[in-house]
């Protein structure tokens, strides 16, 4: 099943690469590579293809504030976040973002997502980057139950 509204089509082919972890292997940066051109064709990765590359979506949020304007905007774009805003403020929102999506996270790895109903997933689905106007409850649900997964995978590390 494929997801065609998951990232803005105005976000350009490659944008989100640079916004993540430098000094790859060669086999990681084609991994990445590959994965972000299936995502901007609307395509949702495998768990598994996601885990390949965790170490480019590991660590401190600090990290954020090394990010490329470019990428921070291109960033709050896929994260449905105004991407008009000066750096600072830019970088600071989004890592307030990502805080409070890791302690959503860890909410609902504790509560489970089936406890949510269609309004609530939609609207989880939605902070996470997830346009789902044209996707089912149960793809919603998938998708959701799928980033957990790899969220409880990354709090891991």
């Amino acid at each position: 099943s494929s997801c065609s509204t998951s990232v803005p089509r105005s976000v350009p082919p490659g944008a989100l690469l640079g916004a993540v972890g430098g000094g790859v292997t060669r086999q990681r940066r084609h991994l990445r590579s590959r994965g972000a051109l299936q995502v901007q064709g609307g395509a949702r990765p495998h768990l598994a293809q996601l885990l390949a590359v965790r170490s480019s979506f590991s660590g401190s949020l600090l990290a954020l504030n090394r990010l490329r304007v470019d990428h921070a905007r291109a960033l709050s774009q896929v994260l449905f976040l105004t991407p008009y805003l000066p750096a600072f403020f830019l970088r600071h929102r989004l890592r307030s973002h990502v805080l409070e999506i890791q302690h959503l996270d860890r909410a609902l790895l504790h509560l489970g997502p089936g406890q949510l109903s269609e309004e609530e997933l939609r609207a989880a689905c939605y902070l996470r980057g997830l346009n789902s106007t044209h996707l089912g409850q149960a793809e919603c649900r998938a998708w959701l139950e799928q980033w957990l997964r790899l969220s409880r995978e990354l709090q891991g590390t």
